[in-house]
């Protein structure tokens, strides 16, 4: 007898217990209430008892609908009997009777009277002054100092090394056929032998080395050096053009065309394409 499962079925199908339930009965309940645990529960004990070889997966689709398999397991295979099993009972002696120990009463003894010495007479320390010990004065020794040798104001014996050559030390000789023929080769040229010439002279004639000329030739140079000029490409036309502003890059073609010859026609084909968008 199993008394959980007969309370589930008095309260769900309203009859004593399962063995009044038939199979099919209690299949039809589970499929008419297929979110319903406890009609799951119901068709998995009664084909425990009646079919067997089916309760495996019957089992298995129960303990979908219940969080504890332990108890599910507990409900199925439940008997409603328990044995109790009673501990035999022990056999209680009566407790031995003990024995009080007898307290013995201690006399105390008799105090020992002890003699106290007489103090000793504290003898007289006399302190000894210290003996004052001279010590013979320290002998002030002179700071050995440092030789100036006279060495250092000789001129160097070696040429400096930003007056060699490079090249020259690497076996490259300037030939006479070589020289420059353009303009900017031969002002190139002048400028370098100028930085030689200079690197040569000592600091205090170099005031007097550097001419009128050649003062003027540096100015020139530095003049041109920051003069603004204006820098046409043609990759600044195309973003004109590509805002909009057709006018600059027309006159950005133009300028091109006169600054590169050779392409003339194609920045005229530019232009003429610039001119039938407007």
């Amino acid at each position: 007898m199993n008394v959980s499962i007969d309370q589930l079925v008095k309260s769900l199908l309203q009859k004593e217990s399962l063995e009044q339930c038939s199979l099919p009965e209690l299949t039809a309940f589970a499929e008419s209430n297929p979110y319903f645990g406890a009609a799951q529960l119901l068709l998995a004990k009664k084909i425990q008892t009646e079919l067997p070889e089916k309760f495996e997966e019957q089992y298995q689709k129960t303990l979908l609908y219940f969080h504890n398999p332990l108890w599910v397991e507990h409900l199925l295979n439940e008997t409603g009997s328990a044995l109790i099993h009673h501990p035999p009972k022990e056999d209680t002696a009566a407790p031995a009777p003990v024995k009080e120990p007898v307290a013995e009463i201690l006399q105390p003894e008799e105090p020992v009277l002890q003699e106290i010495p007489e103090p000793v007479a504290p003898e007289m320390i006399t302190q000894q002054k210290p003996e004052e010990i001279m010590l013979p004065a320290a002998i002030e020794t002179p700071a050995p100092q440092p030789q100036v040798s006279a060495s250092g104001a000789n001129e160097l014996s070696f040429e400096p090394y930003h007056m060699v050559d490079y090249f020259a030390s690497q076996g490259i000789r300037f030939k006479e056929e070589d020289k420059p023929s353009d303009e900017f080769g031969k002002q190139l040229k002048s400028f370098t032998d100028w930085l030689k010439t200079l690197k040569r002279l000592p600091v205090t004639e170099l005031g007097n080395a550097i001419s009128a000329q050649a003062e003027q030739k540096v100015e020139q140079m530095a003049g041109q050096s920051i003069t603004e000029r204006e820098i046409l490409t043609e990759a600044m036309a195309e973003v004109w053009e590509k805002q909009g502003n057709t006018l600059k890059a027309i006159g950005i073609y133009s300028k091109l065309s006169l600054l590169e010859p050779a392409k003339s026609p194609y920045f005229a084909a530019k232009i003429e394409a610039l001119k039938k968008k407007n």
